[in-house]
């Protein structure tokens, strides 16, 4: 389980194969799995990439990755995350600069 702050969310693997990463995030929704899903589709190495909420009454999400022949699933998720990371710095300093 992992704590942010208020945020408390929980990564569960589902399913895992050498191409294919089910996950399931608990504490989490729809910001979370379009962002992931959409920077995932980015990737050159991403064959598909969805999310799904099970059931509107939980508070989980599913998050769904193939990446091509060949590509490493760790590296590749890696990047995905890092590439998120650093375009929410980015645009947390834009808001902080237009605050000022």
């Amino acid at each position: 389980m992992l704590l942010l702050g208020d945020i408390c969310m929980e990564v569960k693997v589902i399913s895992k194969t050498e191409r294919e990463l089910i996950l399931e995030i608990t504490g989490e929704d729809h910001t979370l799995g379009n962002m992931l899903m959409k920077e995932a589709l980015k990737h050159p190495n991403i064959e598909y990439a969805a999310y799904r909420i099970p059931h509107p009454l939980r508070n989980i999400m599913e998050f769904t990755i193939i990446v091509k022949e060949g590509a490493s699933l760790s590296s590749v998720l890696t990047e995905i995350i890092s590439k998120l990371k650093s375009e929410i710095s980015e645009f947390r300093k834009l808001v902080e600069e237009v605050l000022e």
